[in-house]
Protein backbone atom coordinates (compact mmCIF):
# COMPACT_ATOMS: atom_id res chain seq x y z
CA UNK A 1 0.00 0.00 0.00
CA UNK A 2 1.33 3.61 -1.20
CA UNK A 3 -0.11 6.33 0.57
CA UNK A 4 0.82 9.58 -0.19
CA UNK A 5 2.55 12.59 1.20
CA UNK A 6 -1.01 14.19 1.52
CA UNK A 7 -2.76 11.43 3.02
CA UNK A 8 0.09 11.20 6.04
CA UNK A 9 0.22 14.69 6.65
CA UNK A 10 -3.86 14.42 6.73
CA UNK A 11 -3.50 11.38 8.70
CA UNK A 12 -0.58 12.50 11.12
CA UNK A 13 -3.12 16.38 11.36
CA UNK A 14 -6.05 13.90 12.29
CA UNK A 15 -4.36 11.81 15.03
CA UNK A 16 -2.71 15.24 16.43
CA UNK A 17 -6.29 16.58 16.42
CA UNK A 18 -7.55 13.51 18.49
CA UNK A 19 -4.79 13.91 20.71
CA UNK A 20 -5.78 17.73 21.97
CA UNK A 21 -9.38 16.35 22.15
CA UNK A 22 -8.18 14.07 24.50
CA UNK A 23 -6.17 16.17 26.71
CA UNK A 24 -8.47 19.07 26.85
CA UNK A 25 -10.97 16.15 27.84
CA UNK A 26 -7.78 14.92 30.72
CA UNK A 27 -7.50 18.58 31.77
CA UNK A 28 -11.24 19.48 32.13
CA UNK A 29 -11.78 16.17 34.61
CA UNK A 30 -8.07 16.85 36.43
CA UNK A 31 -9.37 20.65 36.86
CA UNK A 32 -12.94 19.40 38.44
CA UNK A 33 -11.71 16.44 40.63
CA UNK A 34 -12.48 16.50 44.12
CA UNK A 35 -9.77 14.99 45.58
CA UNK A 36 -6.78 18.25 45.35
CA UNK A 37 -4.27 15.90 46.36
CA UNK A 38 -4.22 13.76 43.52
CA UNK A 39 -2.26 15.72 41.07
CA UNK A 40 -1.06 14.80 37.26
CA UNK A 41 2.33 13.93 36.38
CA UNK A 42 1.40 15.23 33.07
CA UNK A 43 0.46 18.92 32.35
CA UNK A 44 -2.24 17.95 30.21
CA UNK A 45 -3.33 21.58 29.07
CA UNK A 46 0.56 22.22 27.39
CA UNK A 47 0.15 18.82 26.09
CA UNK A 48 -3.65 19.89 24.10
CA UNK A 49 -1.66 23.33 23.27
CA UNK A 50 1.53 21.60 21.80
CA UNK A 51 -0.82 19.20 19.83
CA UNK A 52 -3.30 22.28 18.77
CA UNK A 53 -0.45 24.01 17.13
CA UNK A 54 1.41 21.00 15.48
CA UNK A 55 -2.39 19.95 13.85
CA UNK A 56 -2.47 23.38 12.28
CA UNK A 57 1.23 22.95 10.88
CA UNK A 58 0.24 19.36 9.66
CA UNK A 59 -3.08 20.61 8.27
CA UNK A 60 -1.40 23.78 6.03
CA UNK A 61 0.92 21.00 5.01
CA UNK A 62 -1.32 18.74 3.73
CA UNK A 63 -3.33 21.93 1.81
CA UNK A 64 -0.04 22.60 0.66
CA UNK A 65 0.46 19.46 -0.92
Amino acid sequence: MDFSAKQIAGAVAAALAILALAAGIIDWRHRKRSDLDRVSLIDWRNVQVFALIATIIAAAVAFQL
